[in-house]
């Protein structure tokens, strides 16, 4: 089954930024209400973004 993105979430580190080795994520909030963490360069491998979709089997393999 197929959920559509109704949002995205990437967090904002200021001027911090990201502890070395740690890598960004971004939270996909889906039709149904869940939110899904996946990593930040792997959504935008795979266009999850606002209204696209994503399916239960990466769901499975990819959310975090």
């Amino acid at each position: 089954m197929k959920h559509r993105i109704t949002d995205l979430f990437e967090p904002d580190n200021g001027c911090e930024g990201f502890m070395p080795g740690e890598e960004p994520t971004a939270t996909l909030v889906l039709d149904d209400g869940r939110h899904i963490r996946v990593y930040d360069r792997l959504a935008y491998d795979k266009n999850w973004d606002v209204g696209g979709e994503i399916s239960d089997e990466d769901i499975e393999k990819y959310g975090r």
